[in-house]
């Protein structure tokens, strides 16, 4: 049965649907923490909402499993359009990774022992879907060049600052528009570089070519990239968020060492400094077409799986990038 949160209880259930899976969608979906400006979380186990915008007032998409089955639902006001909230169900859908071929990692990883192995310990690798390219790239252009806990900051900032409040306390990303009025000097106060607001600007002016591609993720690399301050590693990230299997972050700091130790079961501690890119993409070339896949695999078993040693050295200042 449905747990309607209390902010949502004069809204309406516009549509649902069921579809046969066993998974948890709640590990599935990229979600933020339970703070203002959340825009997707963890309501409890199996349960995962997020805010989206529409013409009459944001809609919450929630997705849940139970009872061998993955059930998508959309919430919001009872004046929502039909096909808004038909949409809005196709995106909750993708979003919860309904729409993602797990499977087609296992016919690449037959011949590979290391990964076949994975797969067998820790299940599928199910990729989610961001409804909306503009919060699959201002997600990763704040995530340049800075330490977790910062891009997180940002990310909420940016979303209280300029999206739309919804039930349940989320907030929706900030649309193109809302995002391209905010100035500068505004988002420097969510954490947000000069360079990065100049990207997030651009972005948002070129919105609807990036949407048009979304289906084709090579064009989408290219129309990407050729938006100041995107390069090859934000122009993966968001490809990634948007359901590519087959996006390598190349320039990340620690991915080449978690992929190389993990596909070479060399412990961490001891492959710190050996893998670089060029490795990493080497390392990576037997599952062209899931290379994306296999490097969430990899994140999944570093520290589960693959021996480590603690780490014992200083905590890191906060970075300066986000001041330039």
């Amino acid at each position: 049965m449905t747990t309607v949160p209390e902010a949502m209880v004069t809204w309406s259930l516009l549509t649902s649907s069921r579809t046969r899976a066993a998974f948890d969608p709640s590990r599935v979906v990229l979600r933020d923490g339970n703070r203002r400006g959340a825009v997707a979380v963890r309501a409890r186990q199996g349960v995962a909402r997020r805010a989206e915008p529409a013409s009459v007032g944001p809609l919450v998409l929630e997705a849940r499993s139970g009872a061998g089955e993955v059930v998508c639902e959309v919430w919001g006001p009872p004046r929502t359009p039909a096909d808004e909230a038909a949409r809005a169900l196709d995106a909750a859908v993708a979003w919860a990774g309904l729409r993602d071929d797990p499977g087609a990692l296992r016919e690449v990883a037959a011949g590979h022992p290391v990964v076949a192995g994975l797969l067998r310990r820790l299940g599928e690798v199910r990729l989610s879907r961001i409804p909306r390219v503009g919060e699959a790239l201002g997600r990763s252009v704040l995530s340049q060049l800075v330490q977790g806990g910062e891009a997180q900051h940002s990310i909420l900032g940016v979303a209280a600052c300029a999206g739309t409040e919804a039930p349940g306390r989320l907030w929706t990303w900030p649309s193109a528009d809302q995002l391209g009025a905010v100035p500068a000097w505004t988002l420097r106060r969510c954490g947000v570089s000069l360079r990065g607001a100049k990207s997030l600007h651009a972005g948002a002016l070129a919105d609807r070519r990036l949407t048009e591609a979304v289906a084709d993720f090579a064009m989408l690399d290219r129309r990407l990239r050729a938006l100041p301050g995107v390069g090859a590693w934000t122009s993966a990230e968001t490809r990634l968020a948007l359901g590519d299997p087959d996006a390598v972050s190349v320039g990340d700091y620690h991915l080449p060492t978690v992929v190389g130790s993990v596909l070479t079961q060399r412990p961490t501690a001891r492959a710190e400094g050996v893998f670089d890119d060029a490795a990493m993409v080497a390392l990576l070339a037997p599952f062209a077409g899931q290379r994306g896949r296999v490097i969430r695999l990899c994140e999944l078993a570093a520290g589960r799986l693959v021996p480590d040693v603690p780490r014992r050295g200083p905590r890191v200042a906060p970075s300066a990038h986000r001041y330039w």
